[in-house]
């Protein structure tokens, strides 16, 4: 149906004097069949420019107040997608994102969203985060981990740790942080319990997966450098006792009572020479463990983890594993860049 401007604006026009209106009203004052009205009705809310409201089991309309650059949006957000079931429902697990004034964008229309926002092609976008994310998972092991002990042995003269793997991306090429590392970002430094636990749910049940396959004589979490109302690691720790496992007492200490937290460190001498000024191993019961799962939360030099593996081997410790919630190594994208 071909739809005239005219009659469009004129039925925009009577709003400027009424608050809502229903389609007979519409009706009587442009002198219009309902039928003609109800097709303009429907077009104008395709066009973002009328919506809808209900009193009971009638219909009211009223004019909306947005500009172009708005019903430009909302339109391109209604696009249709060529994506079958499967790739509907990945992104409706994977996709998470938090805007700046702190709204949850998931599922597809959050993928939607967050590409017009930053002018992106919406099909291939998506597209390629779909395919990014099953690249990644076909690097994945039996417990859904990444290793990450071939690149960490190039950075450090020794390396202490005997394996290293983590459970994502802390970044995936230009999407940014991805649904892991975007809730354990947010969640720790807001102190958000509802963020915290849905990051410690994204990698429980992986590490569940690890210890018993492993089968470690006990768990040391690196310590954390400045306390908080909801600490991320030790909310951790308290979800992996059941798993029957000791805990090592692995302690930070400032001989001057002032904490420098490793983010706040730019070189890796640095972070460096944090962690082996500050952390010690601090237990009576250290000489029957020789297999330990070493555990943090967010990687960047790795250098917090490889030194504390250097003072538990100090202790004789035999073997020492690490594990990182979220790492940022350079994984190569050359399949995924042909999108």
């Amino acid at each position: 149906m071909t739809y005239r401007f005219e009659s469009l604006q004129q039925i925009l026009d009577i709003f400027d004097w009424w608050e809502k209106l229903w389609a007979g009203k519409i009706s009587n004052k442009l002198g219009k069949s309902r039928t003609i009205v109800h097709k303009y009705i429907k077009e104008l809310l395709k066009q973002w420019k009328l919506k809808k409201t209900w009193k009971g089991t009638h219909v009211k309309y009223f004019k909306t107040h947005v500009d172009n650059e708005e019903i430009k949006f909302n339109k391109l957000i209604e696009e249709d997608f060529i994506l079958n079931f499967q790739d509907k429902k990945l992104l409706d697990d994977i996709f998470f994102k938090l805007s700046p004034d702190g709204k949850t964008l998931n599922w597809l229309d959050g993928i939607k969203k967050w590409c017009v926002e930053r002018n992106m092609d919406l099909q291939s976008k998506i597209d390629s985060y779909i395919e990014i994310h099953k690249y990644i998972v076909n690097l994945q092991d039996e417990c859904g981990l990444l290793d990450a002990s071939h690149a960490f042995g190039k950075d450090f003269k020794k390396v202490y740790l005997d394996n290293i793997c983590y459970a994502d991306q802390y970044k995936r090429m230009e999407f940014g942080r991805w649904k892991l590392a975007e809730i354990t970002f947010y969640g720790k430094q807001s102190q958000n319990k509802k963020l915290i636990f849905e990051s410690l749910d994204e990698i429980i049940y992986k590490l569940e997966c690890i210890i018993k396959k492993e089968k470690y004589d006990a768990i040391a979490i690196v310590p954390w450098s400045i306390d908080r109302k909801n600490q991320l690691l030790k909310i951790l720790e308290d979800k992996l006792k059941p798993f029957g496992k000791p805990f090592v007492n692995v302690i930070k200490y400032y001989p001057n009572e002032i904490a420098i937290p490793q983010k706040s460190l730019k070189t890796r001498n640095q972070r460096i020479q944090n962690a082996k000024n500050t952390i010690f191993v601090d237990d009576k019961n250290i000489w029957k463990y020789k297999k330990i799962f070493l555990i943090d939360d967010f990687v960047g030099s790795g250098s917090t983890l490889n030194e504390t593996a250097k003072k538990l081997k100090e202790e004789w410790v035999k073997q020492v594993d690490g594990f990182a919630f979220v790492w940022n190594l350079n994984l190569s994208y050359e399949i995924i860049n042909e999108i």
